[in-house]
């Protein structure tokens, strides 16, 4: 008999050390008022599996927490996933275990490239990406993506004249994308990878966001569509947001390139990345053993949010536009029918509307009038925050 999770659960998140909850003064806020909603970070106000807490148990119970390594189960637990989730069969030695999908982009980048060298971006995208680029010295190439009516593609010329004129020697990819929530079609990845080998850039690949795939869509991992993408393409994904255990920190890169490879694991002893946390280690075991039906019923769940959530914008705020995500529990919200500059519009929402949404213009220039909105609450938070967007926006009017 199949367990049936509550995911309209409340849990009180805001008196504990959650950055959603507990850091509105670095989003804008005037102070750290619990009277805001946050609807910003993207981790989840779902309980997680109670499979995933009770084995976190186990390392208490032991009573000795000490350096941890990868055990064969946690290779094989994520193996087996990815057989069955994308259908690619990964080798045990393609996979390295980093503390974070951001490090492990940080690292590959510093591990492939020189000082000023181009990478290249499909813009609006995940803030660290710009960050892992400017902080170490690599020069930034944004290519921005085309918005259509229902959804935004990859300028594939721009793209590729940008690769030429700066000399780029990697790409970032973030696939499915954050925050539009486009799952890149077979073919898009086919054009983005040919590109790419063309003109002798490596390609990152971000999927930390490649389970929450909503219906109608396919996920396809871009190293899989051939051997020399196979051989071109460091992929870095995590079970954080599969199963809302970001706190542990635990994610792997696929590596199928020996001398990528190579690089990549010096690299993380070079920065003393060289021990796994022990509650790291079993919670990535337990989610991928034990998780699949916490995540299914939450996907069933968040399906329905993204549902109810844009019939309510297209219905009781039309001034504000939405497209659904093919992807993630995130809802990319056009605010440019507002005659407000975006910092004004900002502070506006958060200490006016008491509604903290992340600012768009942290995801690129092109989103200045964007706010990306996380859905992955109860029904009752969504509705709540839904409430607060359409009175702070008839207030204007």
């Amino acid at each position: 008999m199949k367990k049936c999770y509550d995911f309209d659960q409340y849990v009180d998140r805001k008196h504990s050390h959650a950055e959603k909850w507990n850091n509105m003064v670095s989003a804008g806020a005037k102070e750290n008022d619990y009277s805001i909603l946050s609807m910003s970070i993207a981790d989840m106000e779902f309980r997680c599996a109670d499979e995933i807490l009770n084995a976190l148990e186990e390392p208490i119970k032991n009573g000795v927490i000490g350096y941890d390594c990868p055990s064969e189960e946690f290779f094989s637990s994520f193996i087996k996933w990815q057989k069955e989730k994308n259908g690619w069969d990964i080798k045990k030695e393609w996979i390295v275990p980093v503390p974070g999908v951001v490090p492990g982009i940080a690292n590959t980048v510093l591990t492939n490239t020189e000082k000023n060298d181009a990478v290249i971006i499909n813009s609006p995208v995940y803030p660290p990406f710009f960050d892992v680029i400017n902080m170490n010295s690599r020069t930034l190439v944004e290519n921005v993506l085309i918005e259509r009516e229902k959804d935004y593609i990859i300028d594939f010329d721009d793209f590729e004249k940008k690769i030429k004129e700066n000399n780029v020697k990697v790409a970032i990819l973030c696939s499915p994308h954050n925050p539009v929530g486009r799952v890149w079609t077979k073919d898009e990845l086919e054009r983005y990878g040919k590109i790419c080998l063309d003109n002798n850039v490596l390609i990152i690949s971000d999927e930390i966001h490649s389970d929450l795939i909503l219906k109608g869509y396919t996920h396809t991992p871009i190293a899989t569509i051939s051997e020399k993408l196979l051989q071109n393409t460091v992929t870095l994904t995590a079970p954080s947001k599969t199963f809302n255990i970001a706190g542990l920190a635990q994610s792997v890169a696929i590596i199928p390139n020996k001398q990528i490879r190579e690089r990549f694991i010096n690299g993380l002893i070079g920065h003393g990345i060289c021990h796994m946390a022990s509650f790291a280690v079993v919670g990535f075991i337990a989610a991928y053993t034990y998780g699949k039906e916490w995540f299914e019923q939450c996907m069933k769940y968040i399906e329905s949010n993204i549902d109810f959530a844009i019939d309510f914008i297209e219905k009781e705020i039309p001034k504000v536009k939405v497209k659904r995500p093919q992807a993630t529990f995130l809802l990319w919200l056009d605010l440019s029918s507002i005659d407000m500059e975006h910092e004004q519009l900002d502070q506006y929402l958060i200490n006016e509307g008491k509604l903290l949404l992340n600012s768009g213009i942290t995801y690129g220039n092109s989103a200045d009038k964007f706010f990306r909105m996380n859905i992955a609450c109860n029904r009752e938070m969504l509705t709540d925050a839904l409430n607060r967007l359409k009175n702070a926006i008839d207030k204007l009017n």
